[in-house]
């Protein structure tokens, strides 16, 4: 039995050796670092996540982008209350904010951009 795992582990080896270089190629351009540390910016996170509680009218005490009057006392708090709200989640007498809007995935720095960008839709 093991000489027969051996030939196929050596069928195998040539089969993957037999692939064209243009595979390995392919392989070494996915793995590049900038490809997979690609940041969206606020708009975009905005428009991928915080769009599902966020959007006209909001849902679950969320306040509509482009709401001043909801935007009005959270924006009051300042930005650092309203970042440590968006980065930790919050829980309030209007509604919940859940740590990052649920996506753990996505970095500090991409959930503070959609706080920026919703922020800059409500002021004038």
């Amino acid at each position: 039995m093991l000489v027969v795992v051996a030939i196929a582990g050596v069928a195998v080896g040539q089969a993957a050796l037999a692939e064209s270089d243009d595979t390995a190629a392919s392989a070494s351009r996915l793995s590049k670092p900038e490809a997979a540390t690609a940041t969206l910016d606020g708009q975009q996170v905005y428009n991928n996540v915080c769009i599902a509680c966020h959007h006209p009218p909001g849902i679950g005490g969320a306040p509509a982008i482009g709401d001043r009057d909801a935007w009005a006392p959270r924006i009051a708090q300042g930005m650092e209350t309203l970042i440590d709200h968006a980065l930790r989640g919050y829980s309030g007498s209007t509604g919940i904010m859940p740590r990052k809007g649920g996506r753990l995935d996505l970095s500090d720095e991409e959930i503070i951009g959609a706080v920026e960008y919703m922020v800059e839709q409500a002021t004038p």
